[in-house]
């Protein structure tokens, strides 16, 4: 209980220095989750003032939230903004709190597997110092939330399947809908449940009608309020516009005004366009277990170790999860997996897979201490889970200060709308979730396509402002380069931003 406690105060002031460079939000995901717990705590319920994709042809502001992405993370940052205040860093405060237990979660999923505190307190420690993971987990994201959700979920199925008891069945249920709650495809884990109870090991398995069940009945507890919400306001249970990404032809169909996205449309892009956009994201999605997931030096390791414990009760529910998150973000939901969705949904298997790789590490040792006399197998096993801790924490170290010195900037970019812009502006910009946060400015999504399309999408939401920046789409360059469009007039220009009036 003492090393438990002292890891988790590590863990928390670790994750509350992190916090205490990040200032604001920096990104879309970010910015939107924020946004929507700030709707909440101010009494706006489920309604946002802008909109960032056009997927279900939204028409005017605001509008009901969360038609694409999942309420969880608004709620639980909203929850202590209501009692302590409204700011970034009181929102934060679950996540860090969450984030700063995920290593516990690795030390007992450690234990469960190989019964080694030296492989727990190895991994616990690498878990903390996970790369590219703890600056998201520091802001109002879903990366810590959804890992903490996901890695309890496993371990209460696991539990259910190892001790024969319904109620672990009906927890792991409980936590599918969590997951679902928190991110859409969390819903593979409901598949999960389903594949386990069709394929169980009879020696420790229950009846796969009791696992399937009871979980189902978990499962609907949580999500049935939000299932009909949704039902009721767009006719399906899952909202208007998540299974649509399935027909992308780019990444940038989800900008266009109006949608123009449809089967027919994505069988008319040909097979070789088609085959050219999974293959994209097969190449990048490697890249991201590799060098995110794997941090890049465990990857041969984690390979090793997933194999040795392939037939492990937790782990088969993890490789069966994994393997069907990165088909999903590679084969189906091609461009926005490569685009961040496997980033986020694969942080849930750094609590598996870092005590995988410690696994894998022993067998490294063992194979070639049985071929060098030379090696101390015994030692080099103290070492070098000791050296791979302090390369992840350098690694980590290398990330954050790169990221964080440009991160606050971008939130200090969007406020000079406060001073640019009238209060009841509604400015289209690439980021309209930050807009709001940061200048109080309802706003759209520039849309992927010439400047005609641009004014349709300002007449339809009574935008006068555009702002544009480095980042955008090439039929825009024009405008962007010259100042000055048909009906668009330059105000403001600073740093790589630039402020356009319409005038029509």
């Amino acid at each position: 209980m003492k090393r438990f406690f002292l890891l988790f105060a590590l863990s928390l002031i670790f994750n509350l220095l992190i916090a205490s460079f990040l200032h604001a939000p920096n990104y879309l995901d970010d910015a939107y989750y924020y946004g929507g717990a700030l709707r909440l705590a101010q009494g706006q319920g489920f309604t946002e003032p802008y909109v960032w994709n056009y997927l279900d042809s939204p028409t005017s502001l605001p509008r009901p939230s969360y038609l694409y992405w999942m309420p969880l993370t608004s709620i639980i940052a909203a929850l202590p903004m209501m009692i302590f205040g409204q700011n970034f860093f009181i929102a934060r405060l679950p996540f860090i709190i969450i984030a700063s237990l995920l290593p516990l979660i690795t030390y007992h999923v450690s234990l469960i597997t190989t019964n080694s505190p030296r492989h727990a307190l190895a991994s616990s420690l690498i878990t903390l110092f996970s790369g590219f993971y703890p600056i998201f987990f520091a802001t109002t994201d879903s990366f810590a939330l959804y890992t903490f959700i996901v890695s309890l979920t496993f371990i209460a199925l696991y539990r259910g399947i190892e001790s024969n008891q319904k109620r672990w069945c009906f927890f792991a249920g409980i936590g599918v809908g969590l997951a679902h709650l928190t991110r859409a495809d969390g819903l593979l884990l409901l598949i999960v449940v389903l594949i386990v109870a069709i394929f169980p090991n009879q020696k420790i398995t229950p009846s796969p009608l009791h696992l399937f069940t009871f979980s189902l009945l978990g499962y609907f507890l949580i999500t049935t309020p939000w299932l009909i919400r949704n039902l009721t306001l767009t006719g399906s249970p899952f909202g208007a516009s998540g299974m649509a990404t399935l027909w992308l032809v780019e990444y940038n169909d989800l900008f266009s005004y109006p949608t123009n996205i449809s089967f027919a449309r994505y069988l008319n892009a040909g097979i070789v366009t088609i085959l050219r956009g999974k293959l994209g994201a097969l190449l990048i999605n490697t890249q991201t277990i590799i060098a995110v997931q794997c941090l890049i030096f465990l990857a041969p390791l984690v390979t090793i170790g997933l194999w040795k414990l392939r037939t492990h009760a937790l782990y088969r529910i993890v490789i069966l999860y994994a393997g069907l998150l990165y088909a999903a973000m590679t084969f189906a939901f091609s461009f926005v997996g490569a685009r961040g969705g496997l980033f986020h949904s694969g942080a849930a298997l750094l609590p598996f897979y870092i005590p995988a790789s410690l696994v894998g590490l022993d067998i490294v040792i063992d194979w070639i201490a049985a071929r060098r006399s030379t090696w101390n197998g015994d030692q080099a096993k103290k070492f070098f889970p000791i050296a791979m801790t302090g390369f992840a924490a350098l690694l980590t170290l290398i990330v954050i200060s790169t990221r964080a010195r440009e991160w606050n900037s971008v939130y200090d970019h969007y406020q000079k709308l406060q001073t640019l812009t009238p209060a009841d502006a509604v400015v289209i910009s690439n980021n309209p979730p930050l807009v709001w946060v940061a200048a109080n400015r309802s706003g759209a999504m520039i849309p992927n396509g010439d400047e005609s399309m641009l004014l349709k999408v300002a007449e339809q939401f009574k935008a006068r402002y555009v702002l544009m920046d480095k980042n955008h789409v090439a039929q825009l360059d024009s405008l962007y380069k010259e100042g000055k469009g048909e009906s668009l007039k330059l105000v403001s220009e600073w740093s790589e931003y630039k402020l356009f009036e319409v005038t029509r």
